[in-house]
């Protein structure tokens, strides 16, 4: 859309940003406008303005204090667009004008800046008689200074309906998405940053006064609310809910992007980078898909160290697979690299043949190397998001916590899963700090990703466990030292599946 506006307007307009120039500010104030519109003794605001007790003062004091010659600097600015484009629709709008007058200038003024009735009262103005006056204009247009053009402008009416359609379906469709978070996934996380991304957008659209496009809104006369497709009226299930709104989103800020050019070219770039943001909210939650689905049903992890090991152990393992463990984790410290590969590769080849998961502990390059399907880290490893970037995005990442902060900054750090631990003292070890129960009791309340307790797990505490809300659990010695890891394994899994 090209903006005009008229002479008298477009040179107050300049006026205003040399004034705000001056000053080492970017965008002209109230203060700036008004001088600049007062400029002209003999201009339409000035007239107006002395109608409703202007005193002549304050107007050789406009122009006297800028002290400015025939000629001033024009400064272009990003921001003179958009400025320019609202003029021009009060213009239209409450003025009857095809053309930015400086009335409307004023108008804008009035609208947009708390300050202005200060400034005007401060020279004089009537306040009640000039709103008064803008008012009645709403009701019966008024020939200014530029000639009346009654030909509609149906260029701007049909952007504004477009932008305001389109803004609609962004509102609702990420309302949906809010819902599915909260609801179905029940994740806090994405809630959250579902619920900051639609606060953004509703505020990048105070670029564009809400007034103004649903005064455009045309509902009787829109053909696209009665046409519907077979694929738009069904939906399988919730997730395809969700598919059809982030989608919704995402084609319908593309729209207000486009046609968001027309009215403001700053407007347009923050609604891109809400539209880069959506795509990001998508990704995050068809992970959180991929991996909740993943280990929604994993019960049984087992942690394999160096001594577990032995020659004869991968048999054993391949039974325990057969009969419900779900995923296993190697854990080897202070093992030549060779080694450790050796022992990844094997476990990695048994694993995919049985379907289950395997996870590395502490080493990205290893889990990268053998393609595991992810990695598990300490407190004090390297952190989730650097992690994350070696193994890549596709892979489960877990990590230990040891009070409810660190579960809490674990799922805002992107974690899939995490250890709740140490919850006793084992045979073999002893902790300084033990968690407790307390501590899998909080990981109940707050933890909306899948979580394991951990330390010191065996078949005579799982029942205490289970009623504790313990759904899944990771387990080394107690399994696989066992003198029947089979039988353990079977009475762990069901003193959970019971619960």
């Amino acid at each position: 859309m090209e903006l005009e506006l008229s002479s008298a307007c477009r040179r107050a307009l300049d006026f205003a940003f040399h004034l705000a120039f001056e000053e080492g500010i970017l965008e002209p104030e109230a203060k700036h406008c008004i001088s600049a519109l007062l400029f002209d003794p003999e201009g339409p605001v000035t007239n107006l303005l002395k109608d409703f007790g202007l005193q002549e003062s304050r107007i050789v004091s406009a122009k006297t204090n800028n002290n400015i010659e025939a000629g001033f600097s024009v400064f272009e600015s990003a921001k003179k667009p958009y400025i320019s484009s609202k003029i021009l629709r009060i213009s239209k709008k409450i003025l009857a004008e095809q053309e930015g007058t400086s009335l409307g200038f004023l108008v804008y003024l009035i609208e947009d800046f708390k300050n202005t009735q200060l400034i005007l009262e401060s020279m004089g103005v009537n306040w009640e008689q000039l709103i008064n006056w803008i008012d009645n204009q709403r009701m019966a247009p008024l020939v200014l200074d530029v000639p009346l053009d009654l030909d509609a402008n149906t260029e701007i009416d049909s952007c504004l309906r477009i932008l305001d359609a389109a803004a609609n379906r962004v509102r609702e469709g990420l309302r949906v998405v809010d819902d599915y978070c909260r609801f179905i996934l029940n994740s806090s996380l994405l809630c959250t940053i579902t619920k900051k991304l639609r606060h953004d957008f509703n505020e990048t659209l105070q670029w564009i006064p809400a007034t103004l496009i649903i005064s455009h809104r045309n509902v009787e006369e829109d053909v696209g609310t009665s046409i519907h497709t077979n694929q738009e009226l069904t939906r399988l299930n919730d997730e395809d809910v969700f598919k059809a709104n982030i989608k919704r989103v995402q084609e319908s800020l593309r729209s207000l992007e486009e046609f968001g050019k027309l009215e403001s070219p700053d407007f347009s770039v923050a609604i891109g980078e809400i539209r880069y943001r959506s795509y990001d909210l998508e990704q995050r939650i068809f992970r959180f898909l991929d991996y909740s689905g993943k280990l929604k049903d994993i019960k049984i992890y087992g942690l394999l160290g160096h001594e577990h090991l032995d020659p004869g152990f991968m048999d054993t393992l391949d039974t325990l697979f057969e009969n419900g463990l779900d995923m296993v984790q190697l854990r080897i410290k202070n093992a030549p690299d060779s080694k450790l590969l050796d022992y990844a590769f094997e476990l990695k080849t048994l694993t995919a043949q049985n379907g289950k998961l395997l996870i590395i502990n502490d080493r990205p390059d290893i889990a990268k190397i053998v393609d595991a399907d992810g990695l598990h880290l300490g407190q004090d490893d390297l952190p989730l998001k650097e992690a994350k970037s070696i193994i890549g995005r596709n892979k489960i990442l877990g990590i230990s916590t040891h009070n409810e902060d660190q579960i809490l900054k674990s799922i805002e750090n992107g974690a899939d899963y995490i250890g709740v631990g140490p919850v006793f003292n084992s045979k073999t070890k002893t902790f300084n700090n033990l968690a407790g129960l307390d501590f899998v009791q909080a990981a109940n309340t707050v933890c909306t990703i899948p979580w394991f307790a951990i330390g010191g797990i065996d078949t005579q505490n799982i029942t205490q466990l289970a009623k504790h809300g313990v759904k899944r659990i990771a387990v080394s010695n107690a399994l696989f030292n066992s003198e029947n890891p089979l039988k353990t394994l079977k009475v762990l899994r069901q003193a959970l599946e019971n619960s």
